[in-house]
């Protein structure tokens, strides 16, 4: 179980970081003039899906040392691949269609990348709360 959860964390982290550096495409043609929008939109949206696919894979690092029963482990491993699409995707979306997601507010695609941002930020600390359990529970033992 433990193997199939760090496979399960190694390649959605490796997807994530992908979709980032592929959004790195984007902020190049920013970059250059050869496609509008904002600079500062798309750099994030780089960076937030490389930082966050490298971050699920370190993650798959722990799973060995969390005393987490088979339960624990899965729901970990979920909200950080959730965390991970969330902020791999939402901010392209919000870059491509000129929205900062940062209230609940019209137009839809606004909408859409607060609910993105914010599932992701609640998934992250569910998985970060499974991972300071986990890690006490192991030297409590």
């Amino acid at each position: 179980m433990r193997n199939e959860v760090r496979l399960f964390l190694i390649r959605h982290g490796a997807i994530v970081a992908l979709l980032g550096s592929l959004s790195g495409l984007g902020y190049m043609f920013v970059i250059t003039g050869e496609f509008p929008g904002s600079y500062k939109a798309w750099h994030l949206a780089h960076l937030q899906g490389v930082l966050t696919g490298i971050m699920i894979i370190a993650v798959s690092s722990l799973v060995p040392l969390l005393n987490l029963d088979d339960r624990k482990l899965r729901i970990l491993a979920v909200a950080f691949v959730l965390f991970g699409y969330c902020y791999s995707i939402g901010p392209v979306l919000g870059a491509v269609l000129g929205v900062r997601g940062l209230e609940p507010g019209l137009p839809v695609a606004n909408l859409i990348f607060y609910t993105s941002n914010t599932v992701a930020s609640l998934s992250v600390l569910v998985g970060l709360g499974f991972i300071i359990y986990g890690a006490r529970k192991t030297r409590t033992e």
